[in-house]
């Protein structure tokens, strides 16, 4: 029975997915500012359910700058369970800059602490 409502989920989400695409991808020339949310709504909930979603997004992400980009700054903007999802597409290149750049962080934050535990206690003048 757990089967049947995981698979019953997939196959909504995955329809509600297509409706939000297809929708979006129809109102994203009409002035009213509805196109992009939907196709962000489709994306997610496609990415949510479905590994061959995610591995298109990975792909067109990695081809894409601006598309890059734009889901970057969506990831700054959402909860942290969309940004989660969102950031497993992210291209391989992304997250070893994403890493680098926390190494790069935390060594800062490390020679800060350093350089302020040096200044709580200074050296000790030597003894006669």
């Amino acid at each position: 029975m757990k089967v049947l409502t995981v698979q019953a989920r997939k196959v909504a989400f995955i329809s509600l997915s297509v409706l939000c695409l297809t929708a979006g991808l129809l109102t994203v020339w009409t002035p009213l500012p509805t196109g992009v949310p939907l196709i962000a709504i489709g994306i997610v909930l496609a990415v949510s359910v479905s590994s061959t979603a995610r591995q298109i997004l990975k792909n067109v992400r990695s081809r894409s700058g601006a598309v890059d980009r734009g889901l970057v700054f969506v990831e700054t903007k959402t909860g942290r369970k969309v940004a989660t999802m969102l950031k497993r597409t992210r291209p391989l290149a992304r997250k070893i800059e994403a890493k680098s750049a926390l190494r790069a962080a935390n060594a800062a934050l490390q020679s800060a602490r350093a350089k302020a535990g040096d200044r709580m206690h200074p050296p000790e003048a030597p003894r006669a």
